[in-house]
């Protein structure tokens, strides 16, 4: 089983970390972002994901610098972000501007991809869903266990939740998906390789 802070990241005050017993899932039931379908998700789908293999969920944590021992050092959950594998499929055009030309040939790329993210309704609106999102991006560049190149995220086509995703360099994957219900967009990870 691989060691369990290779699932997590601290990063500013911060804790990213997998939820992995069913006592940490107990906290999903009194979670509240304020949309009823995310709320179902983590209150009754998370830990069903886990144990099939579809998904992995994470909890952001605030750290105490105070606090003495590990699982004491960390506040209640602020968020949980729920992810699973993606591939996404680019046209030859954007193929050839990402990739070196030997790659470019490749039609389907590796990601992973955001299934759920939410933030606790008494935190929204602070910045914590963008100091997630760099987390996340950060989880992804170190520990990059089987190769993956971009996060890819289905958002909800809501003018809110699609200007969240743009200000956080997300782009659209395509504009196929423009007239529906959720947009897949996608970030490139390797814009920040050699940054971190």
């Amino acid at each position: 089983m691989p060691a369990k802070d290779r699932n997590r990241i601290e990063y500013l005050g911060w804790a990213l970390s997998i939820l992995d017993s069913e006592d940490e899932f107990e906290q999903l039931k009194t979670f509240d972002c304020g949309d009823d379908d995310l709320n179902e998700f983590f209150r009754e789908d998370a830990l069903p994901h886990k144990e099939e293999l579809l998904a992995e969920t994470y909890a952001l944590r605030l750290i105490d610098p105070e606090a003495t021992g590990s699982n004491d050092s960390l506040s209640d959950p602020v968020a949980f972000v729920t992810f699973n594998n993606d591939n996404i499929e680019l046209t030859q055009r954007k193929r050839k501007k990402l990739l070196p030309a030997k790659k470019a040939r490749y039609r389907y790329l590796p990601a992973v991809k955001i299934g759920r993210l939410g933030v606790r309704k008494e935190y929204q609106r602070k910045d914590i869903g963008t100091h997630l999102l760099n987390m996340v991006k950060r989880l992804f560049l170190t520990n990059n266990r089987t190769g993956c190149r971009f996060i890819t995220v289905d958002a909800y086509n809501k003018p809110r939740v699609l200007k969240f995703y743009l200000k956080n360099d997300f782009s659209f994957l395509h504009n196929k998906d423009e007239n529906k219900a959720t947009r897949i967009m996608y970030f490139d990870l390797k814009r920040l390789k050699g940054q971190l």
